[in-house]
């Protein structure tokens, strides 16, 4: 029976210096992922088990995480960096740029099996694309095929579209007695992995769409990159039943998951490993982040919801901040400028407008009124709010944690809570209202005579 399990490596090496930031490009984000583990999860998915990483000093640590380090301290070539992880591979293998991030799974797993029912020393991912610029071009002859790079390559070179993924897929006798015969005859003085065709007797391209073997190096062609893949998800939700009024606008993370007949509107980014169920309403501007949505939950416009667990038919928004660690349990409606962090808010409890909810435990059936806040923080530390079922309080209310207000209670607008209170209770802490008649018009007479 055919093996299908394969090594790969990924030539990760690189400075990155065209990007014009300090920050390496495998490290970028791409739509919820680094690129590098965007390729790592891609390889893995394929049926690669043993994944070598070719790494230089400064980035060996951080990308240990993902496999085999082989260090390569002088970045003198491909071909040089590949030698150096021959000595963690244990059979044949692939070869990969560590920003080929958009090859997909089912290409690699088609690619392996094609070298590997045909018994080839050397197979070569290859494309067509529009503008080769940049890219090895593919020249074909007699005795077998050739790859010229870019600075190597005449004039009638040039005008080749067929070109060089820089995706190999390699038989390990073959790379160990030929890898050390590449020189550096070449424009940029570097030993190339692609020379190595040269050598083989029986290597085979293998034609992917354009689309996969883009890379990256510099930030024109990482935005490219971006809208590609955040192209692809975007794609696949729709295909589960996934609405969208304007695919263009909107950004998704590539682990989210997003139930039927939801609909998502224009200007949305919904990120990492956020859930949201079915019959559900994302609204113009909403963003969320790593949030348990259930089914039927309407998120209206400009809302920013972060770390939280919203269960089924609740309504957030506009204008509402939702901080991490919150429970927002079924029917609860969280409405205009409020905001939530840390907060348990029981069924069919309402906070309509202009309310800061902190560390709070708040029951069923619970009216928070216009301008509530809970006053968590004393200056050290933080304390919690426990509030009961059946509670209605009044607008302009402060509750000085910490503090617990038992069931049914009325809290009257404009009170300061400092105590805990009995259930059924009337708290109200107002100053007696005082009516001096005439009073005005005594004031700005005194004032005009001045």
């Amino acid at each position: 029976m055919l093996r299908m399990t394969m090594d790969a490596v990924i030539l990760a090496a690189g400075k990155s210096s065209r990007m014009k930031t300090s920050k390496s490009k495998i490290f970028y984000d791409l739509c919820g992922k680094s690129i590098i583990e965007n390729i790592v999860n891609t390889l893995k998915k394929s049926g690669f088990e043993n994944i070598v990483i070719v790494s230089n000093k400064e980035h060996a640590k951080d990308l240990s995480i993902f496999g085999s380090i082989a260090l390569q301290e002088i970045q003198n070539g491909t071909a040089k960096a590949c030698e150096l992880a021959l000595q963690y591979i244990s059979d044949d293998f692939l070869v990969i740029n560590a920003d080929s991030a958009l090859i997909k799974p089912d290409t690699l797993k088609t690619a392996k099996e094609f070298f590997s029912t045909r018994g080839l020393d050397c197979l070569l991912l290859v494309s067509e694309v529009d503008d080769p610029t940049g890219y090895g071009r593919i020249v074909k002859h007699e005795s077998g095929i050739r790859i010229v790079e870019q600075k190597d390559a005449n004039d009638d070179i040039l005008k080749i579209s067929l070109v060089s993924s820089g995706i190999f897929f390699l038989k390990k006798d073959f790379a160990i007695a030929n890898l050390p015969k590449i020189d550096n005859n070449n424009a940029q003085g570097e030993y190339y992995l692609p020379d190595i065709v040269k050598f083989a007797k029986n290597c085979d391209l293998f034609e992917v769409e354009k689309d996969e073997i883009l890379g990256i190096n510099t930030q024109k062609e990482y935005s490219n990159v971006r809208k590609i893949m955040q192209k692809r998800i975007i794609e696949a939700h729709m295909q589960n039943g996934v609405v969208f009024i304007d695919p263009d606008t909107t950004y998704i993370d590539i682990n989210v998951q997003i139930g039927q007949d939801t609909l998502i509107y224009p200007n949305v980014h919904i990120r990492k490993n956020t859930k949201i169920g079915k019959n559900c309403i994302i609204d113009t501007g909403c963003i969320i982040d790593s949030c348990d949505i259930s089914d039927n939950v309407v998120v209206k416009p400009y809302s920013v919801l972060t770390g939280s667990v919203i269960q089924k038919n609740c309504s957030i928004g506009p204008f509402s901040h939702l901080r991490p660690d919150n429970v927002i349990k079924k029917n609860v409606h969280i409405g205009n400028f409020v905001e939530v962090k840390k907060s348990i808010l029981d069924e069919n409890t309402k906070a309509s407008h202009l309310s800061y909810i902190g560390d709070a435990i708040i029951g069923k059936n619970v009216n928070v009124g216009a301008g509530t806040i809970t006053c968590n923080y004393d200056g050290y530390k933080k304390h919690q709010t426990i509030i009961g079922d059946n509670v209605f309080i009044g607008s302009d209310t402060q509750l000085v944690a910490p503090v617990k207000i038992g069931n049914d209670c009325l809290i009257a607008a404009g009170t300061t809570v400092t105590k805990d209170t009995p259930a059924f209770s009337l708290i109200l802490s107002r100053v007696p209202q005082q009516i001096k008649e005439n009073w005005v018009i005594e004031y700005r007479k005194r004032n005009e005579e001045k």
